[in-house]
């Protein structure tokens, strides 16, 4: 049996927090036989952080060559905000008798946060500590991670509310082989979606080759972008860093939910081919972080019956965020007690219940546990949650779905 036990407990059972918020909770000590102590600290950290290495090759001599490693780093600080929850009284021994302790805590968050993000070449991450400072012995601790997501209300960016369109044209096949052009126009109703909604991706196209369309895939897919510094240093807070001398970058695409169905088109003919996706939960879009960004885009590729160079496909860009706007089941107006996107958050009650929508579930991120990947060796195992609507209706219950003829 260990002498000592460590551990974190907050008072919101989800561990989901809006910037702007407190985050209180209970750091517990449990001890079966005295242990000497100086202090006990609880601590609040919030970082993003990135960090990877670059194999590059220089000349030696003028016949040899050989690689090395630079490695590329940035940090950027959100909270480091410490509590003194216990200290030795004055002339006292410092030890803590056995027995079972809980030391109370409460911190507040800042103010325009970047939500919680778990990436391949970066993080951004917000954990409680504690630590008991030992004499002559290495410190106890423990920590606890929890997430942190802004409310990012789609209404108060008008754009988002408006059709999205994509048109592409390709040659399908190759130089002497070449089997005609199809030409595809992929629209949604609105470029502004949250976990749980469905999209509707309608795909119209013109195949004017000599090969059948047979099939139609969509995927959502996440693309994070991450900035690093071969020196490696702090970063202070503010929008993402598009360009600078020095910066080292990274993007990574991943698949988030994928769909297929068979198509029907022939050659040298028209059709309309309606594709259906539901985004699921993930970090809303984001760019108020100097080093890590995190946008999205809806992929669409159709397949013909040739063998070689026969896909076409095309890509819309969305913004997913955390209030939906609001189609015919609610007003549209924005609410004042939500935050104005990417920028600004406020510490107030989500608008969610503004003309009877149901306020989101907090559900763990798509990505599970397997998403986080960097500096998790000293952690429990950690998965961000993040607002989901079950209930929304889907897009063609709404009179918000593009109600046109085909056209191109």
């Amino acid at each position: 049996m260990p002498d000592s036990l460590l551990y974190i407990t907050f008072s919101n059972s989800d561990a989901v927090y809006i910037p702007g918020s407190m985050v209180e909770g209970i750091a517990h000590l449990v001890l079966h036989e005295p242990m000497k102590a100086r202090a006990l600290k609880i601590i609040l950290e919030g970082l993003a952080y990135t960090s990877w290495d670059v194999t590059r090759t220089r000349s030696v001599t003028t016949t040899r060559s050989e690689n090395y490693t630079e490695h590329y780093s940035g940090k950027a600080i959100y909270a480091n905000d410490e509590l003194l929850a216990w200290t030795a009284p004055p002339g006292e021994k410092e030890v803590l008798a056995p027995g079972t302790y809980q030391f109370p805590f409460a911190f507040k968050l800042a103010h325009h946060l970047p939500p919680s993000f778990e990436g391949i070449y970066g993080y951004i991450r917000y954990m409680v500590k504690m630590e008991i400072d030992r004499p002559w012995r290495f410190n106890k601790r423990d920590k606890k991670v929890f997430t942190v997501v802004p409310i990012f209300d789609l209404n108060l960016l008008s754009h988002v509310a408006l059709p999205v369109k994509e048109t592409k044209t390709k040659n399908l096949g190759i130089i002497l082989f070449r089997h005609g052009k199809v030409t595809v126009e992929c629209e949604t109703a609105k470029g502004g979606f949250v976990p749980g909604e469905m999209v509707l991706v309608s795909v119209r196209v013109i195949n004017d080759s000599s090969k059948d369309i047979v099939k139609a895939e969509i995927r959502l897919t996440e693309v994070s972008n991450y900035v690093a510094r071969w020196v490696g240093c702090k970063i202070p807070p503010s929008s993402f860093i598009e360009t600078a001398s020095g910066d080292e970058r990274r993007t990574q695409r991943r698949k988030l939910a994928t769909g297929e169905q068979e198509a029907s088109i022939a050659q040298k003919s028209k059709g309309v081919i309606q594709l259906y996706l539901q985004v699921p939960s993930t970090v809303p879009s984001f760019n108020n972080c100097p080093i890590v960004k995190v946008e999205y885009v809806i992929e669409v590729k159709l397949t013909s019956t040739g063998s070689i160079n026969s896909n076409i496909e095309a890509e819309i860009p969305i913004v997913i965020g955390t209030v939906p706007v609001r189609g015919a089941y609610e007003d549209r107006a924005p609410s004042t007690s939500a935050s104005a996107p990417f920028e600004k958050e406020e510490a107030m009650p989500p608008p969610y219940l503004k003309g009877g929508l149901s306020p989101p579930n907090y559900v763990e991120s798509v990505k599970g546990v397997e998403g986080t990947v960097m500096d998790r060796a000293n952690m429990e195992p950690f998965v961000p949650r993040y607002p989901f609507y079950p209930n929304l209706p889907r897009a063609d219950d709404s009179d918000d779905l593009p109600k046109k003829e085909f056209q191109l």
